[in-house]
């Protein structure tokens, strides 16, 4: 049954990288495409995917699901650790109406091929964290060679610069069909634009503010490394300034005890919102926390760590920071 499904697509390795795709901008898949027949799309790994037609039927990890959502762009099937057990969504389901879309793999169990095989995909969609070829968002190594052979697998990157991510999103959503000068569209863009202006400015003004981004719970805590955070890395692009808690790229966190939280002393405190992790509230009672300067100023603000790549989402995400340095004063 796999080869049966593999014989009607095909896909090659390009030599088009990511920074020569977004330099030349959006492009339809017939102008990506040597022969105007086919559908063609290089990725965030520099593969570029060729099939007979516009692909349709389209499996996707709820991470690449949500941006292209927000694009009109809607997924036949959904997977990924977000996907709860119930078919209920995290956050980094966005605006995602799941009624009705079947899942193919959840927080217990990522991908599932046979039920990714009775979907019948002419794409699977997911994001990457780095260039290894074998690293492909909720789909595990051991599986991926199969899961290639059920249909080819575009991966839209996940590092990088939030902005830059969310304009290869636009790209990819145009190439599935999508028109990005909608006046829906066109207005969300423009909100975005107009947000990122915001927190430049208020930025610029605030320069002397530093901010912590951080995931805590009772037991301890993680620093992010803002350079591997797509949004955190935008964030400080644009201004903000962000403590490097010293840890090697890639790493993404250092973890600490809520004791020594103090010694990272900042201005504003960013905390994620994830399901588990310590409210701004309860940060405030903890020990350790109590005595770091933007607790105790009461600057805590919650920080979505699955913001979605999408002109809407991003406008969501650059505001909430906007909105927390307009809000905070110096007090270190």
């Amino acid at each position: 049954m796999v080869q049966s499904q593999f014989g009607r697509r095909r896909f090659v390795t390009g030599a088009v990288g990511v920074g020569a795709l977004v330099t030349r901008g959006i492009t339809s898949a017939q102008e990506a495409s040597p022969d105007a027949s086919e559908w063609s799309f290089t990725d965030d790994k520099d593969v570029t995917i060729t099939l007979p037609a516009r692909p349709e039927r389209l499996v996707m990890d709820v991470n690449a699901a949500a941006p292209l959502w927000d694009f009109g762009i809607k997924p036949t099937a959904l997977f990924g650790w977000n996907v709860y057990a119930d078919g209920t969504l995290g956050a980094a389901g966005g605006n995602i109406d799941p009624e009705g879309i079947p899942t193919v793999g959840n927080v217990n169990e990522p991908l599932n091929l046979e039920q990714v095989i009775a979907q019948d995909p002419d794409l699977i969609v997911t994001i990457t964290w780095s260039d290894d070829p074998s690293d492909y968002w909720s789909i595990d190594t051991a599986l991926l060679e199969q899961t290639k052979a059920v249909a080819p697998i575009a991966a839209i990157s996940a590092t990088g610069r939030a902005d830059v991510n969310t304009g290869r999103f636009a790209e990819l959503a145009a190439a599935l069909g999508a028109d990005l000068e909608s006046e829906e569209l066109v207005a969300a863009r423009a909100e975005m634009e107009t947000s990122i202006a915001r927190l430049q400015g208020v930025a610029s003004v605030k320069s002397d503010l530093t901010a912590l981004f951080v995931s805590a719970g009772e037991d301890g805590a993680v620093i992010a490394n803002p350079t591997d955070w797509a949004d955190l890395n935008m964030y400080m692009e644009l201004g903000v300034s962000i403590l490097e808690p010293g840890v090697e790229s890639g790493a993404y966190w250092l973890e600490i005890s809520n004791e020594v939280a103090a010694e990272y002393a900042t201005d504003i405190v960013f905390i994620s919102a994830r399901p588990g992790t310590l409210t701004p509230e309860e940060l405030a009672g903890t020990p350790g926390w109590e005595q770091h300067p933007a607790v105790a100023a009461g600057q805590v603000f919650l920080w979505n760590q699955d913001f979605i790549q999408s002109y809407q989402g991003m406008t969501t995400a650059i505001t909430g920071v906007a909105e927390a340095v307009e809000r905070s004063a110096k007090v270190i």
